[in-house]
């Protein structure tokens, strides 16, 4: 890396470094692990921005004051919700308060002139890896009937955010000659290991993600060949068509291979069927759809700020017109699980400004990202694609199970957006970075 740079790194940048490759490592194997890379960068972005004073903080307006919006948005919808329902709960802002830090890392990663896109190309692999290493030579919690989990994270969330992360894995590789051969073998391998992570962990949700990461990385390609000159539009068409052949072939393969990918795939089909049929209400994928029909119409009973947190919303539902026989197995699951949707359940807790906040949080970010996917910096052109990769993967994924609930999913979230808007948006001068280097 030194080279990228042509110079030395400081202890500084080895710390920042050290955080940036840890998170990743730590986000799905150590319970708090990801939290611990958030706050050693925080205290290093007070300090360093304590040290040069706020004048020499490249701070550029209106974008990085929109930004610092979007990643406190969250925590400001909630005190608003809780505000006007006249109830603090201060643990519903565990979550959207380290979203919230995260996007004060954001402006200090952004100081520094370091590559981050290729610190995460190596840790996200590894961390892959790793997982798979402790899933293999453990054995499995009985309480989930055979489906991969690690000790603090059930199998949705798993097989979820292994499968996004198996596909970041997959796409950051690049063959080319002047690209490190052991690099690229590495990221093959952790992308493997986090498809076969998802299937083992059984995460359908996850597998939705599938087709639209296609036509993404489809309507990305057709923009870089109708840039190309003529003599290479051929070859990129060629490229693609392989591509796509090869997919939707080692797709059929291992869905005729895996009993598990078929099984999963083939019972939530019929799942859907009998309960829109009327046939069998009582499955996975027919719990999940009552509960979010019935989700919709509790939501609008308090639409505007929601109910706050489950055991208050639990209570308004014991004198809810809705609390009837037939929501009774949508009411229990959602009692003990959630809703299991991101959007439900930022609109059941904080109403329209939480849903709207939610919303915000990805659209902003995926919009940025966008306006760099093209690039002339590699480094800066890998970051936006994968970032468009990655919050449509969390979108698509939030949709069946909730990916940015929990305290730790919340944290890597923030991290990797910050790290990823970091190296997009980075304009270090060398005066500028020179002051953060002390």
């Amino acid at each position: 890396m030194k080279n990228n740079l042509d110079r030395a790194y400081t202890k500084l940048d080895w710390f920042v470094i050290l955080a940036i490759f840890m998170f990743p490592l730590t986000f799905l194997t150590v319970r708090h692990g990801v939290h611990a890379s958030l706050f050693a960068l925080l205290l290093m972005a007070v300090y360093q921005f304590w040290r040069v004073k706020t004048k020499n903080i490249q701070f550029d307006y209106p974008r990085d004051f929109l930004i610092l919006l979007i990643f406190s948005g969250l925590f400001v919808s909630v005190f608003l919700s809780q505000l006007f329902r006249g109830a603090i709960h201060f643990a519903a802002f565990d979550g959207p308060s380290r979203i919230l830090f995260a996007g004060v890392v954001f402006l200090f990663l952004k100081q520094l002139n370091i590559p981050y896109i290729k610190i995460l190309s190596i840790a996200i692999p590894a961390a892959l890896i790793c997982i798979f290493i402790i899933i293999v030579s453990s054995p499995l919690d009985p309480h989930w009937m055979g489906r991969y989990s690690m000790y603090f994270v059930d199998p949705n969330t798993l097989g979820s955010q292994a499968f996004i992360l198996g596909l970041l894995s997959f796409l950051m590789t690049q063959w080319s000659e002047n690209k490190s051969k052991v690099l690229s073998v590495l990221q093959v391998t952790g992308g493997i290991f986090g498809l076969y992570i998802s299937i083992g962990a059984g995460s359908r949700g996850g597998w939705l993600i599938t087709p639209f990461i296609f036509l993404l990385i489809i309507l990305l390609r057709y923009g870089d060949i109708s840039h190309a000159d003529q003599a290479q539009k051929r070859k990129m068409w060629l490229q693609t068509s392989v591509f796509i052949i090869s997919s939707i072939t080692v797709f059929i393969i291992v869905f005729i291979i895996s009993d598990k990918l078929s099984e999963r795939i083939i019972g939530g089909y019929f799942e859907i069927y009998n309960w829109f049929s009327g046939a069998n209400l009582d499955t996975s994928a027919g719990t999940r759809l009552s509960m979010w029909k019935f989700s919709f119409q509790f939501a609008n009973e308090s639409l505007l700020f929601g109910y706050g947190e489950e055991k208050n919303m639990m209570q308004v539902l014991q004198g809810s017109p809705l609390n009837t026989l037939a929501n009774e197995a949508a009411i229990n699951t959602m009692a003990l699980t959630g809703p299991h949707s991101d959007i439900l359940s930022k609109l059941l807790s904080g109403g329209i400004i939480s849903l709207a906040a939610y919303l915000l949080l990805l659209a902003g970010p995926f919009y940025l990202f966008w306006q760099h996917r093209n690039s002339q910096s590699s480094d800066k052109k890998l970051s936006s694609r994968i970032g468009l990769y990655y919050i449509l993967g969390v979108f698509i994924a939030g949709l069946s199970n909730e990916q940015l609930s929990l305290k730790y999913l919340c944290t890597f979230y923030g991290l990797m957006i910050a790290t990823l808007l970091a190296q997009v948006l980075c304009q270090a001068s060398a005066k500028n970075h020179n002051l953060f280097r002390g």
